[in-house]
């Protein structure tokens, strides 16, 4: 057994700021702070998508090559899935979800409306029919992510309960195992990809989201 550095920080960062910012929206579609909603949204998306390009460029942990497995390989190798570092087996298809549902999430609130003071900056590039459905869905998938991320925490809770170090891995990237140490890259490059997409939307959005404020 050997202490391996399991995570790069452009995933833990990533991980717990996606927590925080999910649970910012929540907070601020509920008490109607829409100003400040959209301004998390785009925080949100340009960490998502950093951490889309990131699953193909960056730490070996981090690539979806390494943790999305096809369903037959999945059944096939279930033990050496359940056994192997990172999100293997299950969780893969967890981390999988919930950035598509965020994704999503994000595309269908560009499209939305609440009917008094704010539009998404596609609402007008849409039909009635579709603004209708981006709502719906908006709305809909909100509740969705809720039920997984509830998974997702009562899955980390179980961990922490066998005290196995993938919980404590989230916070300090480190795994005491005798698996070989991945292969971990700077993760400046993925906060360089982060600040470009905050920098686009900022472009995009920016003055009319200073304007309603």
């Amino acid at each position: 057994m050997k202490v391996i550095q399991l995570w790069d920080k452009a995933i833990r960062f990533y991980h717990w700021s996606q927590l925080l910012l999910l649970a910012g929206l929540w907070f601020t579609a509920d008490q109607g702070y829409l100003v400040v909603h959209q301004v998390l949204a785009y925080s949100l998306a340009a960490i998502l998508l950093g951490r889309l390009i990131w699953g193909f460029v960056g730490s070996e942990t981090a690539r979806f090559s390494h943790f999305l497995q096809s369903p037959f390989q999945l059944v096939r190798m279930w033990n050496k899935a359940k056994h192997g570092i990172g999100h293997r087996g299950l969780s893969g298809y967890m981390s999988l979800a919930l950035m598509t549902l965020i994704l999503l999430q994000f595309i269908s609130g560009l499209m939305t409306t609440d009917d008094v003071m704010t539009e998404g900056p596609l609402y007008a590039s849409v039909s009635s029919d579709w603004s209708s459905f981006a709502s719906w869905f908006h709305h809909n998938n909100f509740d969705l992510l809720l039920i997984l991320i509830a998974v997702h925490v009562v899955a980390a809770l179980v961990h922490g309960v066998r005290k196995d170090g993938v919980l404590g891995a989230m916070l300090h990237g480190k795994l005491n195992t005798d698996a070989q140490q991945p292969v971990i890259k700077s993760s400046r490059w993925y906060l360089l990809l982060v600040l470009v997409f905050a920098g686009v939307f900022a472009l995009w959005q920016g003055l009319s989201l200073y304007q309603q404020w």
